[in-house]
């Protein structure tokens, strides 16, 4: 096994049992944050299997990890938009990008894609395309103009909305 190669699997992945197409040189991780999201009965026979089969490993990052892939996330206006488990699974790309691996995400969530995409990772998706460029976006409150990375305004109660601001490839 090359441990210099790396995909990094959300549910999206898991749900298509995509580590069992993965060739046996590469190494397929997830977080157990992410592996709980995978509740249907076939799914999680895919994944026994893969994990009896060494296909598949489980990392959990550290907290350490999961607060940059939060100042990260913060930074690009996605924060509002990410779970628990999404913010594992950036804080696992940070992780083996720190330890120099060639890593792929694989993901359907576009604000995990735009944040891979940040990291300067590889990014596949599995049943929608794989974003072209990083996106940064201004969290603003519709009503009053409130400026601030939550899902609803603190001032006045209406839902944030994000908008683009700056775009590279």
């Amino acid at each position: 096994m090359r441990d210099n190669i790396i995909y990094v699997l959300d549910a999206a992945a898991l749900f298509s049992s995509y580590q069992l197409l993965l060739p046996h040189d590469v190494t397929a991780v997830t977080s157990s944050s992410i592996l709980a999201e995978v509740k249907d009965e076939d799914s999680r026979r895919s994944l026994e299997t893969s994990l009896a089969a060494g296909k598949l490993l489980i990392i959990d990052p550290g907290e350490e990890l999961i607060r940059e892939a939060v100042s990260i996330a913060d930074e690009l206006g996605e924060l509002s938009k990410l779970s628990k488990a999404d913010l594992s699974l950036i804080a696992l790309v940070i992780k083996f990008v720190r330890e120099g691996a060639s890593v792929t995400v694989v993901t359907d969530d576009y604000s995990v894609q735009n944040i891979s995409k940040y990291l300067g990772v590889r990014i596949l998706g599995i049943k929608r395309k794989g974003i072209d460029k990083v996106i940064k976006y201004l969290v603003v409150c519709p009503i009053c103009g409130y400026v601030g990375n939550h899902i609803y305004c603190p001032r006045c109660g209406s839902k944030m909305v994000r908008k683009p601001i700056t775009a590279s490839p």
